[in-house]
């Protein structure tokens, strides 16, 4: 760990760089950077006291005398590069004639570069102001802070520094390789902590890719020198725990106190994602429009293909999934902001179904139509031209042998679906990411069906029922006196004076209801024949002896 002392001379060799590039811009009018260093000292400020300042020349309303300000504790703070007793002297003077003190009456100064020894400034003349010499800061100030800070701070405000200082010249040494890694160290940390909270929570057992994690425990020392000591420290505790919990699962078949110490254990390092997302923002800052988000492209007999492979029927498909929730999803998959979207379908490829189409163009979803595949590929590859920082949702070697070959002129996401991407895909891409079952399930729209008479009730009827009901939430079969089915978010033996009978509770993430349960035609099949039983036995109550008839 490095000393608190080292860590308050890389800051003030940091700033004192700064102000000098500031100073020398300032003197030949070139005052862009005068402008930037609002937003940098607001958060320099906010970081070492705590404050909550605002930059106000970003808002409509003007305060003259101030650019920062912490509305609630009343302070205003003028970020300047002119450090002269007149500066001061008229900076509060407009503060005073244009009523800003009656809204901020805490001013202070901060000096891109070095204050005077001394002010010649008659503070006591502003009543309505909280303001005097001790209020003039420079970056000298901001060290002397630091002397006395806990090592956290320190270290909080060396980050922040860091980041906006001191990284930029770094970034563009940075291999494409060490930019690979680390996107995929995060992917990985981020699968290790959603498979422990989800066991956590359920008690149901996950099983851990060990090989992947080994993978990143042997390139992270690559890392070393691109991560702050704490995230490279936790990021091994979490990858080794990782390993640990995933041999454990391997032999153990129901939920054991050992898996959950474990989990615990993982879960208490969740800090570390944070730190990984920003390791991975700073080295790819170097990326053109990341802070406008990254454009998708979807092959779309691809997704299809991958959907229907998963076992979901494709008139559902066609009815219910949704690319713009799919979008949500990815997003949180490759921790990216998604910017555009376009989706390519091929008619010869039998996926370009016009009522999809229609409802794809209500989403605001581009889509493009090719009469051959060859037109759909061929178009990726172009749009790739167009763009350094690309997500190409595909699975198909045609479409993936095509792109890849670009692959040193951008940076390619891609992202699989119950890990269907095959090995040799990884070096082909920069960064990819794993959509698991549940995450899919939040790709649909749902439209909760109504009551249908069990005299009426047929597969068709019964499969729209299952799959419009979303298998994140807890559901019941329910049917009432009138003979009308329904399914109830209402679970157990809550509100059910009306219900004649009901079956057990389906509890959430287990596959009862949904797409996939849809799409199981035997189960569609076996679950009319027992409710049909059910109302000829005039069963009554609660139920589920039926269901194994």
């Amino acid at each position: 760990m490095l000393k608190k002392k080292d860590i308050c001379d890389k800051i003030i060799n940091a700033l004192r760089d700064y102000v000098s590039v500031i100073k020398v811009k300032a003197e030949n009018n070139l005052l862009d950077d005068n402008v930037l260093s609002e937003d940098f000292i607001k958060d320099l400020l906010n970081t070492c006291k705590g404050w909550d300042l605002v930059n106000l020349n970003t808002s409509t309303s003007q305060f003259p005398g101030i650019d920062l300000g912490d509305k609630e504790r009343h302070i205003g703070v003028q970020v300047t590069s002119t450090k002269t007793s007149k500066k001061i002297l008229d900076s509060l003077d407009m503060i005073v004639s244009n009523g800003i003190d009656k809204e901020y009456n805490k001013i202070y100064f901060f000096i891109l570069g070095e204050k005077q020894k001394k002010y010649s400034v008659d503070f006591s003349k502003y009543e309505t102001l909280d303001c005097s010499k001790e209020n003039v800061w420079d970056v000298n100030d901001v060290f002397s802070w630091c002397t006395h800070y806990d090592y956290t701070h320190v270290e909080n405000v060396w980050n922040l520094i860091k980041r906006e200082l001191v990284e930029d010249e770094i970034i563009k040494s940075i291999s494409i390789e060490i930019k690979k890694n680390i996107i995929e160290l995060k992917q990985i940390i981020k699968s290790i902590f959603e498979s422990c909270n989800y066991m956590h929570k359920t008690h149901n057992i996950l099983r851990i890719n060990m090989d992947d994690i080994k993978e990143a425990c042997d390139n992270l020392d690559l890392l070393l020198p691109y991560l702050d000591e704490r995230t490279y420290t936790t990021c091994k505790e979490v990858l080794e725990n990782g390993l640990q919990l995933s041999k454990t699962l391997q032999t153990c078949h129901k939920w054991e106190w050992k898996i959950e110490a474990q989990c615990i254990i993982i879960e208490n390092r969740i800090l570390v994602q944070q730190n990984l997302l920003q390791a991975a923002e700073l080295i790819s800052k170097d990326i053109q429009g990341l802070p406008q988000g990254v454009d998708i492209i979807i092959d779309g007999e691809s997704l299809f293909d991958r959907l229907t492979e998963l076992g979901i029927d494709e008139d559902i498909l066609y009815k219910q999934f949704s690319i713009e929730k799919l979008q949500n999803v990815i997003e949180q998959t490759i921790l990216r902001k998604i910017r555009d979207c376009m989706i390519a379908f091929s008619e010869d490829s039998g996926h370009s179904n016009r009522d999809l189409i229609n409802r794809l163009q209500e989403e605001r979803i581009e889509v493009v139509i090719f009469d051959k595949r060859q037109g759909a590929i061929d178009f990726v590859y172009e749009k790739i031209k167009e763009s350094v920082d690309l997500v190409v949702l595909s699975n198909s070697e045609d479409m993936l042998n095509k792109v890849s070959t670009k692959k040193r002129d951008c940076y390619l996401y891609t992202v699989s679906f119950e890990n269907d991407l095959r090995p040799s895909v990884g070096p082909t891409f920069f960064a990819k990411g794993n959509i698991t079952l549940i995450e899919l399930n939040a790709c649909f729209n749902y439209n909760e069906c109504k009551k249908i008479n069990i005299h009426n009730i047929t597969e068709t009827i019964f499969k729209e029922m299952l799959a419009n009901a979303n298998d994140e939430i807890s559901h019941q079969l329910r049917v009432d006196w009138e003979g009308n089915v329904f399914l109830s978010t209402i679970t157990g033996a809550k509100e059910i004076d009306d219900v004649k009978f009901r079956w057990e509770s389906w509890d959430a993430g287990n596959g009862y209801v949904g797409p996939r349960a849809a799409s199981d035609d035997e189960y569609v099949k076996h679950s009319i024949e027992s409710l049909q039983k059910c109302w000829k036995d005039d069963v009554r109550g609660y139920c589920d002896d039926y269901w194994f008839v």
